[in-house]
């Protein structure tokens, strides 16, 4: 068990919402526009990838760091964060599948759903924001 680096969390944290912004420019646009040019899907893929490899980066080092027992697969970080009191029961619900998205994003690229990239945009854009929220929260009383 070592101790979590809040400093270098918060670096994340700052990087992830540099994503976000980037993010914000493709979740803006109508659906037909995003899709017609690749330019437009294939950033919005890349920025998901690294947005999402980001905030399991933030929850391997918290596992690690508190010496929480877990398998290596990624799927089930936001469960027991959630279920040590750094995420919440509903982020953990509402985002149980992004590690899964991520991989199709890596290991399914020559199939990535276009539509699907889309759509993911607009459903799950704010989770970005609110695990910035959940782990700011978190690393502020830990500080107290």
């Amino acid at each position: 068990m070592s101790e979590i680096d809040k400093e270098l969390l918060r670096r994340k944290l700052e990087i992830l919402r540099e994503y976000i912004q980037k993010l914000q420019e493709f979740r803006s646009m109508d659906e037909q526009t995003f899709l017609i040019d690749y330019h437009n899907f294939g950033l919005a893929e890349h920025y998901l990838q690294l947005a999402i490899e980001l905030v399991l980066d933030v929850c391997r080092h918290f596992i690690v760091a508190m010496g929480l027992k877990t398998s290596e697969d990624s799927r089930g970080f936001f469960e027991l964060l959630a279920k040590n009191g750094i995420l919440t029961q509903d982020f953990f619900e509402k985002n149980k599948n992004m590690s899964g998205f991520r991989n199709r994003l890596v290991h399914e690229y020559s199939e990535i759903n276009h539509k699907r990239v889309y759509q993911y945009l607009q459903d799950y854009f704010d989770e970005f924001e609110k695990f910035i929220v959940l782990i700011s929260k978190y690393l502020e009383r830990q500080e107290k």
